[in-house]
């Protein structure tokens, strides 16, 4: 079912600062650059920074409108549109072989889903769950 991670995120307040000090300080490749979303490659397994809120934020969480786990995150009560904005979790990346028969197996085994799998703008299709902690993980296939 779950081939291997596809990429870890982790929530940064600051992107460009972030940005630098991974690219920079830590050496890391970066694959991929966007507003809201920075990708690195770390021998091979994808490590991305997404723009995110903070708690007491001066700015309160910053929502991308053209970002679906933005969206997403706001939607599933991850972040609010005032300065006590929550900080975001992380979020994994599982890929899988046949996203539609993994989406139906644990649909039945009682996984919450927040989104079906639908087509990505970067050519890939998701689906989006969440963990017993409401953690969010996204199913991908390539």
């Amino acid at each position: 079912m779950i081939k291997r991670i596809g990429c870890i995120e982790l929530p940064v307040s600051d992107m460009k600062r972030a940005v630098a000090f991974y690219q920079n300080t830590l050496g890391l490749k970066k694959t991929y650059e966007h507003p809201v979303w920075t990708a690195f490659d770390v021998n091979g397994t994808r490590f991305a920074l997404a723009a995110s809120g903070t708690k007491k934020s001066r700015n309160g969480a910053k929502l991308c409108t053209s970002c679906s786990l933005c969206v997403l995150r706001y939607a599933a009560g991850k972040m609010k549109h005032d300065r006590e904005a929550p900080t975001a979790n992380s979020v994994l990346y599982f890929e899988v072989e046949n996203l539609d028969e993994t989406y139906g197996i644990l649909k039945e085994k009682g996984v919450e889903f927040l989104t079906e799998p639908k087509e990505q703008g970067w050519g890939g299709r998701t689906a989006i769950m969440v963990d017993l902690d409401n953690n969010i993980i996204v199913l991908s296939e390539a």
